[in-house]
């Protein structure tokens, strides 16, 4: 079938072909925290003691599931944004009270979870560190389900995000937990010793057309549960 997709940020691009004297690292593209981590290591080639594995559409979809995470963690508009700042401060002003031995005013607004501050979140390692802390960050974030979910996942804002984070739970689990290929392919840590040299993503790129079918095929099941909710909104 054809192949469609969108070029975006054309006011932020640069030409990265040779004759550009401009860019001195054409391979470190993209923001730190949505940076795949394969790119991220690119970008550290001259200090990291194993060969990346080639770019490829994979690095995109790893891309895709940290704008998701910090959608979801943040608020996916303004509104929701403003007000998880706003719950923040209340939580805290409540805090406060309670360690004064104060009773504070029921809001009306109850959770069942505490919001975290900015600098208790973990997710924020993806942006406040160096290239290398950046990438060894996601690796323990991302490595198992359970790291992820305790690490990220868990710090969703809005209970109505629930969809948002099953749909990011299965793109994890297609990219990394990805089995069926090779139990090579699974997993975020590269292993070189004297006895083995296992490198996930390099494993992964010999299926990558077969990796981002699967995740395609998550991208538009999920999808149409989301058209399914909205009918039934209605």
């Amino acid at each position: 079938g054809s192949v469609r997709g969108m070029l975006i940020d054309f006011d932020c691009a640069v030409r990265t072909d040779a004759s550009d004297k401009t860019v001195t690292r054409p391979e470190m593209t993209g923001t730190l925290p949505f940076m795949s981590m394969n790119n991220l290591d690119i970008a550290l080639s001259d200090i990291i003691d194993y060969i990346p594995a080639a770019q490829s559409g994979l690095d995109d979809w790893e891309s895709l599931i940290y704008v998701l995470c910090w959608l979801g963690i943040f608020g996916i508009n303004i509104e929701d944004e403003a007000q998880r700042i706003a719950d923040v401060k209340a939580q805290k002003q409540e805090k406060g009270k309670a360690s004064a031995g104060l009773r504070g005013r029921s809001t009306g607004q109850a959770r069942q979870k505490e919001i975290k501050a900015y600098d208790d979140l973990f997710i924020r390692k993806w942006r406040d560190g160096s290239i290398r802390d950046v990438a060894g960050d996601k690796r323990l974030h991302m490595q198992s389900f359970v790291n992820f979910d305790a690490y990220i996942a868990q710090d969703f804002y809005k209970e109505d995000y629930e969809s948002l984070q099953e749909f990011v739970y299965d793109l994890r689990e297609s990219l990394f937990d990805n089995a069926k290929y090779s139990q090579e392919c699974v997993g975020t840590v590269v292993i070189t010793s004297k006895k083995q040299h296992i490198n996930p993503f390099q494993a992964r790129l010999a299926y990558a057309s077969n990796i981002m079918s699967d995740l395609l095929a998550v991208a538009r099941d999920h999808r149409a549960k989301a058209i399914e909710r909205m009918s039934g909104d209605k």
